[in-house]
């Protein structure tokens, strides 16, 4: 648990830095866009996220399980899932673009849209790349590229929005931060470890396909439970609406890094646990269940009584969303308690069928419920649904967890 915290710790000083950074950013582009134009920003960083999960498709989890149990595969594995990442991530946005520009009869939406989904072929490459510093447990690099491209997003989004570029410019320092990720990683890393290319093999690419599969089905379903409410918002309500409740949304992201932080240095060990000792698998569950409880409860209050009064004292227009945040604090503590069981159902293969079917079914009442209570309630059903939706996940995971795992007696 030592070791988790240290490297949890370089996550979440940077996390810090980079929230904080993000906070003011927020408040920026909200007070410069306007509640609708920072509603189609929302809903365009919505399908940014969306489209990135599907782009990943469980590569980088798979990277780091391997490079975890081979370290002397790591150049082999890394060059081949760039490789097979950037191909599929292309053809993925051309299709997509397809698809946007037939249904979507709003063409300034569909643009913005597209020119952030533009975003996710650097972010893949960082990604991946990113993965190597997870698996070795050096989280101070991602740490540091992760800082560094928070700071010049926010640089290049105050000049581009202060220079009347509007929501587009803010969509232009997106792509321009994820740029400065992606070379920062590869300097990092090969300033590191030296890694050298290696040649691309068929074999490697249809075992990370196949080994990836599983992990990337959950990652879309994870994007598209907390995504797709912003979006039907988006369409169902306008971008008025999206405005009010994403920047409510916004700063519950911004607050839950911590368990974020958290899982990525918990993965790894859980994974070289897993397989050769229950008893300390359970252990380590049990104790980063009590720190995720501690912290979980802690941040809800301060997301419910500081976040109203910075947005009284800085964007008196959004005065609207204090509701939003007034329903959305009470999913925190479900989030932060839910992190050590998806880590722990993940670090291995046995119980992925399981986790697949019922993440499947909280997305699918999640989607249910948004699109039945959205169009009458607009952002105060989708609020309520996200509470309730991550309550009702945390449950049947435990239960999983439960039945699965803890009263296993070997």
């Amino acid at each position: 648990m030592k070791t988790i915290l240290k490297q949890t710790t370089w996550l979440i000083v940077a996390q810090v830095l980079t929230k904080a950074v993000g906070f003011f950013y927020t408040i920026f582009l909200a007070k410069n866009l306007g509640v609708s134009d920072f509603g189609l920003f929302t809903v365009a960083l919505a399908y940014f996220s969306i489209i990135s999960s599907i782009a990943d498709f469980g590569f980088n989890r798979f990277l780091v399980r391997e490079v975890v149990r081979n370290e002397l595969k790591t150049s082999e594995l890394l060059c081949n899932v760039v490789m097979l990442r950037l191909v599929l991530t292309s053809i993925l946005f051309a299709v997509f673009a397809i698809f946007l520009y037939s249904l979507d009869p709003d063409k300034i939406r569909v643009s913005l849209i597209l020119l952030a989904v533009l975003a996710i072929l650097p972010q893949s490459v960082a990604l991946t790349f990113d993965s190597i510093f997870v698996a070795f447990r050096k989280l101070q690099f991602s740490a540091v590229a992760l800082l560094l491209s928070s700071l010049l997003t926010t640089l290049a989004g105050l000049f581009l929005v202060t220079s009347g570029f509007g929501v587009m410019g803010a969509i232009n320092a997106l792509i321009f931060g994820q740029l400065i990720f992606a070379a920062t990683l590869i300097i990092l890393l090969y300033g590191k470890f030296g890694l050298l290319l290696s040649n691309i093999k068929l074999s490697i690419i249809k075992k990370a396909i196949i080994g990836s599969l599983p992990y990337g089905l959950l990652g879309v379903l994870g994007l598209l439970y907390f995504r797709i409410d912003a979006v039907l918002l988006s369409y169902l309500r306008g971008s008025f609406e999206t405005g009010l409740y994403g920047i409510a949304y916004r700063f519950l992201e911004a607050i839950v890094f911590v368990p974020g932080a958290f899982a990525v240095a918990l993965f790894p060990k859980m994974a070289k646990l897993h397989d050769d000792n229950l008893a300390e698998v359970k252990k380590l569950y049990f104790k980063a269940l009590k720190l995720m409880a501690v912290l979980g409860m802690a941040v809800m209050f301060g997301y419910l009584f500081i976040l109203p009064l910075a947005i009284k004292l800085f964007l008196p227009q959004f005065l609207q969303s204090i509701d939003v945040i007034k329903i959305l604090f009470l999913s925190i503590p479900f989030i932060f308690l839910a992190t050590p069981g998806v880590q722990l159902l993940l670090s291995t293969e046995k119980y992925l069928t399981e986790v697949i079917v019922l993440s499947t079914f909280t997305v699918v009442l999640n989607i249910l419920l948004n699109l039945l209570f959205i169009p009458q309630f607009g952002f105060s059903a989708a609020a309520w649904i996200t509470v309730l939706s991550d309550a009702l996940s945390f449950v049947i995971f435990f239960l999983l967890i439960k039945y699965q795992i803890l009263d296993r007696k070997n």
